[in-house]
């Protein structure tokens, strides 16, 4: 690929980036812009530049040898590093966000992005300079399904964008492009051509730890809501998220499985078994429960599973599954399963007070709004 011509009068270049931003001209593209424009920031997201740092572990320690290149870390011990400061910002006459989203809203980097441009629309409005924003064309690895409900305002967190559905179907470009324009950002913002049009799973590089193929990027959105529960979401084994379960079920429970199946009946299946996180929730531990394997990835409703599977597990097991409590990426008043869940509708379904139909209605209304809002996106 020759020279950008957009890139080619930028002098003063940060980059928001890890290693998924990798492949154009054979190597990290972060190497590309230092090496042919100049990078005088790098900017690094929850988990760092290489991915390897689990989920809520503070980067404030990472040291990378990047020469002249300044590296700032955006996910440090408390919530004021979520977010550049306006001063790091204003020397920059270009922001390139180049980053692999899985297409869910509680994945971070996109909100890093989101709170990186509102420094910058607040630089704009205090008059002072502030750098463009050009975003790769990187495409959405799960695809443009949609999945969910818009996020309600009380529920905003760092793993929650106010309005933004559970599974957007947006790339990462078509997202932004939609925060711009919610929040009425005073920004520029381009488009930058950095990936082929064509995409094979065989070239995945994840980004982060526990999203080690494309497959986890289907069934992220359902299965990331294990994370405020007791369950372990597969964090510890080789396919976290597609592999989950607790030491309390009881994998063999033909009645179980049974009712986890029912609703989505050759769409996927669940391969009962027994495993043992070598960290995080249960290390140690014999776990019994399930593998998800999808027969029809672009049917299956991850987001209709979770819920499903953790208000059933929450009946067959009542003395044993628990709603964790404590703080959860930054904030304490609520806990992760209201913040990851978002909706009060939703959540009323966990509590028993909805049924299913309930709310596969209410999502095929909620899916069917946030595609006409997102039509001019993508």
């Amino acid at each position: 690929m020759k020279k950008s011509k957009i890139l080619s009068d930028a002098k003063s270049i940060g980059m928001l980036t890890n290693q998924s931003a990798y492949g154009w001209k054979g190597d990290y593209h972060f190497r590309i812009i230092q090496k042919e424009y100049g990078l005088k920031k790098l900017f690094l997201p929850e988990h760092g530049l290489f991915a390897e740092l689990q989920d809520q572990v503070s980067g404030s320690g990472l040291i990378y040898d990047l020469g002249e290149t300044e590296v700032l870390n955006l996910y440090g011990d408390n919530e004021e590093s979520l977010a550049p400061a306006e001063e790091v910002l204003s020397d920059l006459d270009t922001l390139i966000v180049d980053i692999r989203d899985v297409g869910a809203r509680y994945y971070t980097f996109l909100t890093t992005a989101l709170y990186a441009m509102q420094a910058a629309d607040r630089l704009s409005k205090k008059g002072k300079s502030k750098p463009r924003i050009l975003v790769s064309n990187a495409k959405n690895p799960a695809g443009s399904k949609v999945e969910g409900s818009p996020l309600q305002k009380k529920f905003s967190s760092f793993v929650g964008v106010e309005g933004t559905l559970h599974r957007h179907g947006l790339s990462a470009a078509g997202l932004l492009e939609y925060y711009k324009d919610k929040f009425k950002l005073d920004l520029e913002l381009y488009r930058l051509d950095l990936y082929s049009k064509r995409s094979s799973e065989f070239l995945w590089v994840p980004p982060s730890p526990n999203i080690p193929a494309q497959t986890t990027c289907y069934v992220y959105t359902g299965l990331c809501l294990l994370e405020g529960t007791n369950l372990s979401e597969g964090r510890g084994t080789t396919r976290p998220f597609e592999t989950f379960g607790a030491p309390y079920i009881n994998d063999l429970d033909r009645s179980l499985l049974e009712k986890l199946q029912e609703k989505q009946k050759g769409i996927f299946r669940l391969r009962p078994l027994k495993f043992i996180p070598t960290f995080h929730k249960h290390a140690g531990k014999v776990c019994g429960g399930y593998q998800i394997l999808l027969d029809k990835p672009k049917k299956f409703h991850s987001l209709l599973f979770g819920l499903l599977l953790l208000r059933t597990l929450k009946e067959f097991y009542p003395n044993q599954f628990e709603f964790l409590q404590g703080p959860y990426e930054f904030r304490s008043d609520l806990p992760a399963i209201q913040l990851l869940v978002g909706d009060q509708f939703l959540l009323d379904y966990l509590d028993g007070k909805r049924s299913y139909s309930e709310i596969q209605d209410y999502l095929e209304d909620t899916e069917k709004k946030w595609k006409k809002i997102t039509k001019n996106y993508d």
